[in-house]
């Protein structure tokens, strides 16, 4: 196996076009071609098509970038880390969380953190629990800080770290509804922002509708949970959001919580480790503060 070969193929799909590639590597336009031609015949498959614009790639050679772009990842950590103090008070952490455990417990604590080890830096990655998880698994990530409900299988360590409740909340055209108490059938009389489906919130939303029979049909659907509030400040709809997310808005005044006949089930914050994948000392000081924290809190 020649490493340089899969260096300068990831470099070429990074960038779909040889001659930026080239650049970046501070080599040729032909070496890095001949290059790879040399991975194809040792792999046996075309990986890039040329097109007017540069090179896409196959279907094989997209499937291979996928795990080579995980190595990289990886040896990238690993010099970052090897070129900094071995020290818990020096290095990076990488981070894998949701919008709602950033909201609902992550900042607040990473502040305390870091005020106590300022040297340390933090690489954060936000996506989905489910995506945050994948991460943690391909050693993206050192630690994932995610929302329930989500699906975490051994090896993977689960830490419950905060609870939080998801409160209903509306923009200032529907002040009527300060004095109201609604239930969630009433609820469909209003427009309703909510997130995608396939995304673990809308999947407890919807779960908590079926419950009493009702289905919802949202008017506008959000690709991230950050995204809720300011949609609902500008009046699109009512909307379930974290109570966490919702307050500063609250006390700015730019919304207010709608009182509901029903209370939303808490749902947890989770920090999520691998004993697969090595950490530093870094983000082993974390995680250990993190479960202090847990033990010591009634969640």
């Amino acid at each position: 196996m020649n490493y340089e070969y899969y260096r300068i193929f990831y470099y070429v799909g990074k960038h779909k076009n040889i001659t930026r590639a080239a650049v970046e590597l501070y080599s040729s336009q032909p070496a890095v071609t001949r290059a790879v031609q040399n991975l194809e015949t040792e792999l046996g498959c075309r990986l890039f098509i040329r097109t007017k614009n540069g090179v896409e790639f196959t279907h094989e050679g997209k499937k291979h970038y996928d795990y080579v772009n995980i190595a990289h990842n990886q040896l990238i950590k690993g010099e970052n880390e090897v070129s900094r103090s071995i020290s818990a008070e020096e290095g990076t952490i990488y981070i894998g969380a949701t919008v709602t455990a950033l909201h609902c417990f992550l900042f607040d604590f990473l502040n305390n953190f870091h005020f106590k080890h300022p040297k340390v830096k933090f690489k954060i990655n936000t996506g989905s629990s489910n995506a945050m998880i994948e991460k943690l698994k391909n050693g993206i990530v050192d630690l994932a800080f995610v929302s329930t409900p989500c699906t975490v299988s051994k090896p993977l360590h689960t830490v419950t770290v905060n609870s939080f409740k998801d409160i209903l909340i509306a923009g200032e055209s529907f002040t009527e509804l300060k004095d109201k108490t609604l239930s969630l059938a009433d609820i469909k009389n209003y427009p309703f922002v909510c997130l995608r489906h396939s995304m673990q919130l809308r999947q407890f939303i919807d779960d908590i509708f079926a419950d009493k029979g009702l289905a919802i049909s949202p008017d506008i659907e959000a690709d991230g949970a950050d995204l809720l509030v300011p949609m609902i400040s500008h009046n699109f709809g009512l909307g379930f959001v974290p109570q966490g997310m919702a307050q500063e808005a609250i006390d700015r005044g730019e919304v207010f919580r709608v009182t509901t006949d029903t209370d939303l089930p808490e749902r947890s914050i989770c920090m999520i480790t691998d004993v697969h994948h090595p950490q530093t000392n870094a983000s082993r000081e974390l995680a250990k503060m993190v479960t202090a924290y847990a033990k010591n809190k009634d969640i």
